[in-house]
């Protein structure tokens, strides 16, 4: 699945957190999700791939060990493990929400524990004095013989210092120190450069998705891994035209509320469209349900849906993309999987034998 989250009840044990990382999840506060779409504040999609840094034989970049020598002259280092955020973490998070309102979120006891009090990760955090202030801060999730770094703080009046890449080097530092297989910085996207600098720590390995195997990420930029959101609507623009040859009436749109299946189910089970792309196939039906065609990098197959919708209303949804595309604006949940094929021609066969059908019928 492309996009889902689990809310643990019980504590992950470190080595079951190194296996999730390892399949291509990452924790969120003291949840573990997984996606390969970004929906950003400004309600653009995104393609984004899980990256990770070998340890093994890792050295520090010169300007690097330059950053770090210079600021340990200047700042002390306290790592702790991961209580209830108190008013010198609170107050760095004001001062840094100020300035980057995008990049973290007020309610810091997300990090730490879930909404029913309880602790499931081994969440430490790294703090950064300078004499007795606190000036940065981080949340890193530790496992077995892995570190996952979920959140990096700092007083932007000490943004000259670097204090946002320091705290990564230092977590990268303590993960040395422990003898640790990897560190993972989550993930960054293609088409959005907010996140490259984390490919800048070291020889990074991202996440292939379809053959759910970890590969060397290339150093050159043009020989960067394809985009899953290229990917998806290239394979969608595809069966555009299949269906199209075929006199099949079909739409392209853009589908932002698949973050609905970050939203949690009573059975544990979320049913909503997982997709970030899909061809509305024909005409609505009626009671607000419709024919999509989507497509899975994972399984790397199209999917043919009756969806309906979720009786819900997607605040922040546009109606259309920066570029102009259309979006497809109502949540829905999959009501019944008609077919799911690697080719678009077999769905293509019981599009027509369905219309077959229900002109004989009519």
């Amino acid at each position: 699945m492309a996009t889902h989250i689990i809310h643990p009840t019980k504590q992950i044990a470190p080595g079951e957190l190194d296996g999730y990382l390892d399949r291509g999840w990452r924790p969120t506060g003291q949840s573990i999700y997984t996606s390969d779409y970004l929906r950003t504040d400004d309600d653009e999609l995104h393609g984004c791939l899980q990256i990770r840094l070998p340890l093994n034989g890792f050295t520090f970049k010169k300007r690097h060990r330059k950053l770090m020598r210079r600021n340990q002259r200047r700042f002390r280092t306290v790592y702790e493990r991961a209580k209830f955020p108190d008013g010198e973490l609170l107050r760095v998070n004001r001062l840094y929400m100020a300035h980057h309102p995008e990049k973290t979120r007020a309610d810091l006891e997300y990090n730490v524990i879930t909404d029913e009090g309880q602790r499931v990760l081994n969440t430490q955090v790294v703090r950064v004095y300078d004499g007795e202030r606190l000036v940065a801060f981080s949340y890193i999730d530790v496992g077995q013989r892995v570190i996952y770094t979920k959140a990096g703080i700092y007083d932007p009046a000490y943004a000259a210092d670097s204090l946002g890449i320091y705290t990564m080097l230092l977590e990268v530092e303590l993960a040395q120190r422990w003898n640790y297989d990897y560190y993972y910085p989550g993930y960054y996207s293609p088409s959005f450069a907010a996140f490259d600098y984390k490919l800048t720590l070291g020889q990074m390995e991202y996440r292939d998705i379809s053959a759910g195997k970890w590969l060397l990420h290339p150093t050159a930029a043009e020989e960067r891994p394809a985009d899953p959101l290229t990917v998806n609507r290239n394979k969608l623009n595809e069966a555009l035209r299949i269906l199209g040859t075929a006199s099949i009436r079909a739409e392209f749109r853009e589908y932002p509320s698949f973050t609905g299946r970050f939203r949690p189910t009573r059975d544990g089970d979320n049913l909503m469209l997982d997709a970030p792309l899909l061809l509305v196939v024909g005409r609505p039906l009626p009671l607000d349900f419709y024919f999509v065609l989507t497509y899975d990098n994972e399984k790397q197959c199209y999917r043919y849906d009756v969806v309906r919708t979720a009786n819900l209303y997607d605040m922040r949804v546009q109606l259309q993309s920066r570029e102009g595309v259309p979006r497809f604006t109502t949540p829905v949940v999959v009501h019944n999987r008609l077919l799911e094929s690697e080719s678009v021609q077999p769905i293509v066969r019981l599009i027509r034998e369905r219309l077959h059908a229900a002109g004989s019928n009519a």
